[in-house]
């Protein structure tokens, strides 16, 4: 088994078995990760990462949100509120294809694969803080 999966193994464990509860602390930790490697100007990419529940939201915002917390908050609360279904985290912005393939300094990696490339860290992470 790699270490990955003792890391699921270890997070299902600590959620009691509830495999429900993990995947929505999964994706959670997905969306903190793609909102905090947004590239801020005026905030405005950070602020329209949306969550769907059972279908994809394609709506925009014209908020900014420079530090993503009211974008992560929305998105955690609606995670919270919603068992059993398929969630998708998505931004609708006409620009977040160019700045997910590297065009700003800030996220040259972009923000999508650089944060499923860290999700078995942030994961074990969350699972060992849980000890």
């Amino acid at each position: 088994m790699s270490d990955f999966m003792r890391s699921i193994d270890r997070f299902i464990a600590k959620a009691n078995g509830n495999v429900d509860k993990a995947v929505r602390q999964t994706v959670v930790l997905c969306a903190q990760g793609v909102v905090l490697r947004t590239p801020v100007d005026t905030g405005r990419a950070r602020g329209n990462w949306v969550l769907g529940v059972g279908t994809i939201n394609s709506g925009t915002s014209a908020a900014n949100d420079p530090s993503g917390a009211g974008a992560i908050g929305r998105i955690a609360a609606e995670v919270a509120a919603s068992r059993g279904r398929v969630f998708y985290v998505t931004n609708s912005l006409p620009y977040i294809q160019r700045l997910e393939d590297g065009y700003s300094k800030q996220a040259p990696a972009g923000m999508v694969k650089a944060t499923l490339a860290a999700l078995p860290a942030a994961i074990d992470r969350y699972a060992r803080s849980l000890a």
